[in-house]
């Protein structure tokens, strides 16, 4: 801001003293700035509106389609699935209304649902999950202090050796410390179930879970109950 009060009185400095010439061209740079801001404010506020607008669009579409097609066509084929083997047991959702990214236990005709792959239950070999987990350090702070406890008697000495100046001289080279913090490290996991059927085609099944790991483990768990019964 002190610049451009600064600039404005130039101008006008320049048209006091007779210098027209060099004050009408700082004056046209000026509106000329002036100008290039507006139009770069207006610019960048069309900008945010179409984007705004083009996201409210992509909202309401994608609003319409789970509406009138993607919502329909999963109950259909889910409700065809029950209709096959019975009510569910167990079920976990890892994304709505899509049946490819469930897991559907049916415990009376002994069937499981696997992100889109129906298989018996006997079909269940093993189940293990990995963890792809990523570390990031603790971010290290330093804090200084000053050590007060000589502070006058540095004053004093210093104010007897050198004068006034001694006084401040001595009393900014009291002793200091600096103490090193280093926060908690976060860990950010991202697990992987990997169930192994009973195919030659495709014996590995691996479904990605993310940071969820209580859903991990009920998976395992359940797994595990099947694997258990089979035997």
């Amino acid at each position: 801001m002190g610049y451009i009060i600064f600039f404005i009185f130039f101008i006008a400095i320049c048209f006091i003293v007779g210098w027209n010439i060099l004050g009408t061209i700082l004056l046209l740079i000026s509106i000329f700035i002036i100008i290039a801001i507006i139009s770069s404010s207006y610019k960048h506020k069309k900008m945010r509106k179409e984007l705004k607008k083009e996201r409210q669009e992509s909202k309401t579409k994608r609003e319409e389609e789970l509406k009138t097609i993607i919502i329909p066509a999963y109950n259909e084929s889910r409700t065809k699935l029950i209709n096959k083997h019975g009510e569910p047991t167990k079920v976990f959702v890892l994304e709505q209304y899509n049946l490819d990214k469930e897991i559907i236990a049916f415990e009376e005709s002994k069937r499981i649902w696997i992100c889109g792959k129906d298989l018996p239950m006997k079909s269940i070999l093993s189940c293990k999950f990995n963890d792809y987990k990523r570390v990031v350090k603790g971010q290290i702070t330093s804090t200084t202090k000053t050590k007060n406890g000589n502070m006058v008697k540095r004053a004093v000495v210093g104010d007897v050796l050198l004068g006034g100046a001694g006084a401040i001289i001595g009393g900014t080279t009291a002793g200091k410390s600096t103490v090193m913090k280093q926060n908690n490290d976060k860990v950010y996991h991202d697990y992987t179930v990997i169930i192994n059927v009973d195919s030659l085609s495709e014996p590995i099944i691996r479904i990605h879970i993310g940071s969820d790991g209580k859903i991990v483990n009920e998976i395992v768990g359940l797994m595990n109950v099947i694997i258990n019964r089979n035997r």
